[in-house]
């Protein structure tokens, strides 16, 4: 039987599976990413990572990483949480284990996740959101990630309000200064996502407000997505997604305010390890 490796690359941990090739996990490794110890360390932990996991009948292996890369010449440019630089990491690994190797960013493996193997498996046109510390997405297109001329889907640096705060993208306003971690610590004020999570569960009104302001903002840009694109479905991941209940009343009532129509289906992640089954579907997307 044939198999796949997914490789799920984070600034804390590196996730690597052996995949079979309707999406079931047959072994998995996990180590920590050590990025104080440099590109070779990180490298050399990836490799082992996919040492642990590999069979003979491996076909390929797909690599999921923060951005921003270069998918199509599988270079890592300059990431925040990892230390690569410029990095030709695809060509590393290629030359290392003798497969077909592919990279792209977490986002879009998140979402090529969801539409091979999801909540999207059965549309056309699937948009994948992730919210964690910031606002990442992704769009497939019959099962196929969309790149424009590279940099496609960076939907969280789209304005919601243009006399909002400035991002760390320079602009002003972004979808991910109003929502995910940062929108959620910056309309609560001083404290960390979790503890105020864990305030809203305890019915602190302040909180409760924090995550119905950041739910509406979130409205609104999914609004603007959908006028863009009219995707059948858009999925949403990421830790932040596990406080769905605290946020998604009021997102929907953003969304239902503004769209003129019937809006598409916005529904929360239920993928276990998404990040790896996306990594490992870049195999099947190139197939």
């Amino acid at each position: 039987m044939k198999h796949i490796i997914g490789v799920d690359l984070g600034g804390t941990n590196i996730k690597t599976a052996l995949i079979n090739l309707d999406g079931k996990i047959m072994k998995k490794y996990e180590i920590k990413t050590e990025t104080k110890k440099g590109t070779n360390q990180v490298t050399k932990n990836i490799i082992k990572t996919i040492e642990k996991v590999k069979t003979k009948n491996v076909i390929g292996i797909g690599i999921g990483s923060p951005g921003p890369l270069d998918y199509k010449k599988g270079i890592i440019t300059k990431p925040v949480n990892l230390p690569f630089k410029n990095t030709p990491l695809r060509k590393i690994i290629q030359k290392k284990f003798r497969l077909p190797v592919f990279l792209d960013n977490d986002a879009n493996c998140f979402t090529l996740a969801e539409a091979v193997f999801g909540s999207g498996k059965n549309y056309e046109n699937v948009a994948g959101i992730t919210l964690g510390t910031g606002f990442g997405s992704g769009i497939t297109i019959n099962k196929k990630i969309y790149h424009g001329r590279n940099n496609a889907a960076e939907l969280g640096h789209m304005t919601i309000n243009y006399n909002g705060p400035k991002s760390r993208c320079k602009n002003h306003g972004c979808i991910e200064t109003h929502v995910a971690a940062r929108g959620i610590t910056r309309i609560f004020g001083k404290s960390d996502p979790y503890s105020i999570y864990k305030l809203a569960i305890k019915g602190n009104k302040k909180a409760i407000k924090t995550y119905n302001e950041m739910g509406y903002y979130l409205g609104i840009g999914l609004t603007n997505i959908i006028y863009a694109l009219d995707p059948d479905i858009i999925v949403i991941g990421g830790k932040i997604s596990n406080s769905w209940k605290l946020f998604s009343k009021s997102m929907n009532k953003a969304v239902k305010e503004r769209y003129f129509q019937n809006p598409c289906k916005i529904l929360p992640s239920k993928l276990k390890e998404a990040g790896i089954l996306g990594a490992a579907a870049l195999v099947l997307e190139k197939k």
